[in-house]
């Protein structure tokens, strides 16, 4: 399926089945896929057009993308960010990252999660309200991190070119 060509968030979520993959580009510009070492330390964010040239994404670029794609399809959507609540002055670069950021989506009175960067939850998910959207999806993380709570925050873009500890600032530091 060609970019051009989507027309459903259903298509959206094939076309990047089929065309992004989980990875990241680091600070030289060498691509990682599907591993995480020294992520903290080398990553940058990408723009939508950096992501789709290099065919590659974290959940931030991936969240992006679909954003992108949903607003070029007329389909009201939010990106969210659900994470272990860090300092913007946290410096420890060896530690995993615990952060996850989705879409929600508005179609027929009713609110949907269009999920691809998680490998293991990748699909299209209903509920009646945005509430319970978030809680099912943040429920799922505090599970993952065994019980650390999981403070969560919409955000409207994402600036390209800055690390993960800037991005953790970035979210930091956006109101609803």
């Amino acid at each position: 399926m060609e970019i051009n060509n989507i027309n459903t968030p259903e298509d959206i979520f094939l076309w990047m089945d089929e065309n992004i993959q989980y990875g990241w580009l680091d600070s030289e510009g060498g691509r990682h896929v599907g591993e995480m070492k020294n992520f903290r330390k080398q990553y940058r964010t990408m723009s939508v057009q950096e992501t789709l040239e290099h065919k590659v994404g974290t959940c931030i670029e991936q969240a992006e993308v679909m954003h992108y794609l949903l607003d070029k399809i007329n389909i009201k959507n939010k990106m969210f960010c659900c994470r272990i609540y860090e300092p913007d002055d946290y410096g420890n670069l060896e530690e995993e990252e615990h952060m996850h950021c989705f879409v929600l989506f508005w179609r027929d009175g009713k609110v949907y999660h269009i999920e691809h960067p998680n490998f293991e939850k990748k699909g299209i998910y209903e509920y009646d309200t945005e509430e319970e959207a978030i809680r099912k999806i943040v429920d799922y993380y505090i599970e993952l991190r065994g019980g650390k709570e999981s403070p969560t925050t919409p955000f409207y873009s994402v600036p390209a070119g800055i690390s993960f500890r800037e991005f953790n600032a970035f979210i930091s530091n956006q109101y609803d």
